[in-house]
C-alpha cells in the first residue's frame, strides 16, 4: 500500500472496539517514522479522541472554524507525542446542525499532511456515512467476537456500496486465552483481509492513562509493535518488530514519575 496524500476513515460497526485507539496510535507511529498525519474527530455526537490525549475540553475545535473564529489551520492541535488532531466541541448542539459542512471542509486537510485519519462515529449512522463519504479509503476495526465481526461485514458492504475501497480489517483486543473467532474465519465472514491483529495489552491502558498513544509511550510493547507494523504497511514501508527491552521499561517508568510530578 502507498496511501500518502489520502484520507482514510477508520470505522467500526459498534462502539467500544478500539477504533479511536487505532487511529491515534497509527498517527503516533507515522510521526516516529517521519510522516505527518492528522487525526480528525469524526464522532461528533460522542467525541473521545481529544479526551484520550488529555484535552478536556479542547480550546480550539472545528466549531470555531464554522463560527468564523479561526481558520482551519489554527484548530489543528499538536500533542506532545507529535499527533496532530482536529476535534469538535463536547457540546453537541454547537455542531449537530452543521457537521455535513464540517466534514466537507475537512477534505482541505489533505494538503496539510501525508495522511489524514478520520476517527468515524461508531455504527452505520449519518456520522459514519459522512466520514466514509469524504474518505478515499476505509479501514475497519473489529474485535474477534462474532457480533463484532458481523458488524465489520456491514461496514465493509456499506463502504463498497458507497464506492470506497476497503483496505482491510484490524482485529483489536485479541486474547489468545479466550475462545475467539479465528483470523481466517473473520476474513471469510467480513469479506476483507485482516491487516493486523492487536493483542490485548496492558501497555495500551497504561499509556492512555497518561494521555499518550502506546506507539509513542511504549513503542516496543506487543501492541505498540503491531500497530507500528500496520502504520508502516499503510505507507508502503517495512517494519522490524522489537521486543520491549529493559531500557524501554525504564524509560516508561521515568515518564510515569515525571508526569505524576507535574502540578
Amino acid at each position: 500500500m502507498f496511501l500518502l496524500g489520502e484520507i482514510v476513515s477508520v470505522v467500526s460497526g459498534k462502539g467500544g472496539v478500539g477504533k479511536t485507539t487505532i487511529a491515534l496510535n497509527v498517527a503516533a507511529a507515522l510521526k516516529k517514522m517521519g510522516y505527518e498525519s492528522i487525526v480528525v474527530e469524526g464522532n461528533v455526537t460522542s467525541p473521545t479522541a481529544s479526551l484520550y490525549l488529555g484535552y478536556m475540553p479542547a480550546h480550539r475545535t472545528i466549531n470555531n472554524v464554522l463560527n468564523g473564529d479561526f481558520a482551519l489551520d489554527e484548530v489543528i492541535l499538536e500533542h506532545d507525542s507529535g499527533v496532530k488532531l482536529v476535534t469538535c466541541s463536547l457540546a453537541l448542539p454547537e455542531l449537530a446542525a452543521n457537521y455535513n459542512k464540517a466534514f466537507t471542509m475537512l477534505r482541505k486537510l489533505k494538503e496539510k499532511a501525508d495522511l489524514v485519519l478520520v476517527d468515524a462515529g461508531a455504527g452505520l449512522g449519518e456520522e459514519a456515512r459522512s466520514a466514509i463519504d469524504i474518505s478515499d479509503f476505509v479501514l475497519v476495526v473489529t474485535n474477534p467476537e462474532m457480533p463484532s465481526v458481523i458488524d465489520a461485514l456491514r461496514c465493509v458492504r456499506l463502504a463498497r456500496a458507497m464506492k470506497k475501497k476497503v483496505l482491510g480489517i484490524v482485529v483489536n483486543r485479541v486474547n489468545v486465552s479466550l475462545p475467539q473467532v479465528p483470523v481466517k474465519e473473520i476474513e471469510e465472514i467480513a469479506e476483507a483481509p485482516v491487516l493486523a491483529e492487536i493483542r490485548e495489552d496492558r501497555a495500551v491502558h497504561e499509556s492512555f492513562s497518561y494521555n499518550f498513544p502506546v506507539t509513542h509511550f511504549r513503542p516496543n510493547s506487543r501492541a505498540g509493535n503491531e500497530i507500528s507494523r500496520l502504520a508502516a504497511l499503510l505507507v508502503g514501508e517495512e517494519f522490524q518488530s522489537k521486543e520491549n527491552s529493559f531500557l524501554d521499561r525504564l524509560n516508561f517508568w521515568l515518564h510515569r514519575v515525571k508526569i505524576k510530578a507535574l502540578p
